[in-house]
């Protein structure tokens, strides 16, 4: 199997290029309990009259995700001071960081990550969460994915290949069940008890397509896609923006009625995101640790991998 190289690699890590923008998003989930920024340099954006100027004032929405491509994929962005980023992300056009988002997720077709998630599932809070390592390739649709020693399933593995089967996986359980391998259906009770998404959704590719929907709705209503409030974190010493929609409803018309997604600075990818329900309640939570751009060949993808436990 050819591995490129990492895509980025943090303390805690975390990767795949997209997404500074969202009106509801990421349908994967989830992160490790207690996880909470340390500190919060502003609460919402800026006039335009208040904030510092930038280099996206007055540009087409065109010229500001190729100029906005250009500082994240440098570090320009990452050097500017707290006052000037939030004043960028003022800046820009919602169409411009879609524009940029969907740009980038076409550059991956096939990666590994690894992340953690947490979900409510039939009205309670999963208290543990469950860590995942997911390889992945967009067209055809097909994935691996294995749950991680110290999470919920611990040891349980699932492929999903649509050449071959597109609406059934193929997957054993963690633990003493993991003897038997079977074919599940993608929407069966034992997968919806797990999550609230199919294997379907796992992938950055999803992430867009929802965010992508979530703004075509808002802009249908007459509504601005633009996030809520923008604000600088510090998680773990590493510095983060977190943007936050609060939208008119929740689900199923738009993916929740309160998201907020965070990234790095430093690598333009989505590191925690969060989602809330009408209620108030949170309904995911999604940290993604690291991720790698890959080439893989069949055996990726083949329940016979000498790798894997089926």
């Amino acid at each position: 199997m050819k591995t490129p190289p990492l895509l980025s690699s943090l303390s805690t890590t975390i990767p795949i290029a997209l997404l500074a923008v969202a009106g509801a998003m990421i349908g994967l989930l989830a992160a490790p309990a207690g996880f909470a920024p340390e500190a919060h340099a502003q609460a919402s954006p800026p006039s335009a009259a208040a904030r510092a100027s930038t280099p996206y004032d007055g540009l087409p929405a065109a010229q500001q995700a190729t100029l906005f491509s250009k500082q994240t994929a440098s570090g320009e962005l990452a050097a500017l001071p707290d006052e000037q980023v939030l004043a960028t992300f003022d800046a820009l056009k919602p169409e411009a960081l879609l524009m940029w988002a969907r740009a980038e997720v076409n550059r991956y077709p096939e990666y590994e990550y690894w992340m953690t998630r947490q979900e409510r599932l039939n009205g309670q809070w999963q208290d543990v969460p469950a860590r995942m390592q997911v390889r992945y390739r967009h067209m055809p649709r097909q994935l691996y994915a294995k749950w991680l020693p110290n999470g919920v399933q611990a040891g349980q593995e699932i492929i999903y290949d649509e050449t071959k089967r597109k609406d059934e996986m193929y997957g054993h359980l963690g633990g003493m069940l993991g003897f038997t391998s079977i074919w599940l259906a993608l929407d069966g009770s034992l997968a919806r008890s797990q999550s609230n998404h199919t294997v379907r959704d796992l992938g950055l590719q999803f992430v867009v397509s929802t965010l992508e929907r979530d703004a075509r709705t808002l802009r249908a209503a007459g509504l601005s896609e633009k996030y809520t409030r923008a604000e600088i974190v510090r998680e773990q010493g590493t510095r983060m923006i977190a943007l936050t929609w609060d939208l008119p409803e929740g689900a199923p018309k738009y993916y929740a009625k309160k998201v907020q997604l965070m990234f790095d600075l430093k690598h333009p990818f989505p590191r925690v995101e969060t989602a809330w329900d009408a209620e108030g309640f949170m309904v995911e939570k999604i940290v993604f640790e690291k991720a790698v751009k890959k080439t893989f060949d069949a055996s990726a993808f083949d329940p016979a991998n000498s790798e894997y436990k089926f």
